[in-house]
């Protein structure tokens, strides 16, 4: 049965890792796309200054790392790949993941499962497929033993996500040069360049490997903004009434 394109984010000198999705792919019958991650660690300054603008990244994030960067680049060069070939929807994943049982029912496009049936490519769609904690309790679509539901809160990670041409687009547009991290997705909807959906349970969550990522030792951490009365007075709202009625907690499952 077809399956919806499965790229894999992979930096060429990580070789254990390599192996290790290699197996695990084979094991649910997924050929994917591999893709050679950028490593930001080694790009020259003067190709660093055609990829990069960091003046815009201190202003709307704060500095960020070159394994930050890198990242950011690999993730906007798969969606360039997406729109050069008209790929329709993907899945992306990093290369230190573990997948559900089901995992491969997900990809299948004429199956029931499939997240493809769901979304239109013109619709500019992002699934979450990693653990997301919360979501709202109204509007989920059904998706087999799975739903697919609004989050609420923060939506992070690159771990595992699909996404739609349309979405794509958006992003390869408006974030390159790199400005902004990659997986910060609240910002992306904010912007008006997708819409946010995440998978429960998640049927993708981090391995053993991911305790040595490639670029955690080097994350800075983000630049906090100042809360204004506007903003407190949101989290008061949210916390007395839009979380007890409107939202739910969701599964974490680890395999």
């Amino acid at each position: 049965m077809p399956q919806i394109s499965c790229f894999v984010v992979n930096l060429a000198s990580a070789h254990e890792r390599r192996a290790a999705m290699e197996a695990l792919l084979s094991r649910h019958g997924i050929e994917p796309t591999w893709f050679d991650a950028v490593d930001g660690r080694i790009l020259s300054d003067d190709s660093l200054a055609r990829v990069f603008d960091a003046a815009r990244a201190q202003v709307a994030y704060g500095p960020m790392s070159r394994g930050e960067i890198g990242t950011s680049l690999s993730h906007l060069e798969i969606f360039r790949k997406m729109d050069e070939q008209g790929i329709p929807c993907a899945v992306i994943l990093e290369d230190d993941v573990l997948l559900a049982e089901d995992f491969r029912s997900l990809l299948d496009t004429g199956g029931p499962n499939s997240l493809a049936k769901v979304f239109a490519s013109q619709e500019p769609v992002m699934v979450q497929l990693t653990h997301v904690a919360r979501g709202y309790r109204t509007g989920a679509i059904t998706l087999g033993s799975r739903q697919i539901v609004r989050p609420h809160g923060g939506v992070w990670l690159t771990s595992g996500y699909f996404l739609t041409l349309a979405a794509a687009r958006n992003l390869l547009r408006a974030m390159y040069p790199v400005w902004m991290v990659a997986d910060h997705w609240r910002y992306f909807e904010r912007e008006g360049l997708l819409r946010l959906y995440a998978l429960t349970p998640n049927a993708v969550w981090e391995s053993y490997l991911s305790q040595a990522s490639d670029i955690a030792p080097e994350r800075r951490a983000r630049r906090k903004d100042k809360k204004t009365f506007v903003d407190r007075l949101r989290r008061v709202v949210d916390t007395t009434l839009v979380r007890p009625l409107l939202v739910r907690d969701l599964p974490h499952f680890r395999g």
